[in-house]
């Protein structure tokens, strides 16, 4: 059985939460488990909200930004496995400066309210 990988999120953030849902839909074979930036699983890792990044922990080691993408999509598998492909071939300094930009301004970025209801399967994929 392979081990899971954990996408650690702003659950604050509804840029985020989408991005969750979406991970989710990859996911058909329960690879992935989502727990909050600000929640005990996180702090455990070290990780916080101060650094405007999403996480992923897999096999172990700590994912930041725009390869915590690339990680947890391969993980879920299927059309993830693909999406991580073509993001590999984008250099990683490149990926990085365009999840910065994106992170510092995801606040601002989606201006309606969420209902904060999680998909059907995924509020037992979530850890504290």
């Amino acid at each position: 059985m392979r081990p899971k990988t954990i996408v650690f999120f702003d659950s604050d953030c509804l840029l985020c939460q989408a991005s969750l849902a979406w991970l989710h839909r990859f996911d058909a074979h329960d690879h992935l488990l989502f727990a909050p930036l600000s929640g005990e699983m996180a702090k455990k890792w070290g990780l916080s909200l101060a650094d405007n990044s999403m996480a992923a922990l897999r096999d172990g080691k700590v994912y930041r930004a725009s390869e915590a993408i690339r990680v947890s999509l391969l993980a879920a598998g299927g059309l993830g496995i693909v999406l991580s492909m073509i993001l590999r071939c984008i250099p990683l300094f490149v990926r990085n400066s365009l999840y910065r930009q994106i992170a510092i301004r995801r606040h601002f970025l989606v201006k309606t309210q969420g209902c904060g209801l999680p998909e059907e399967g995924l509020r037992q994929k979530i850890l504290n």
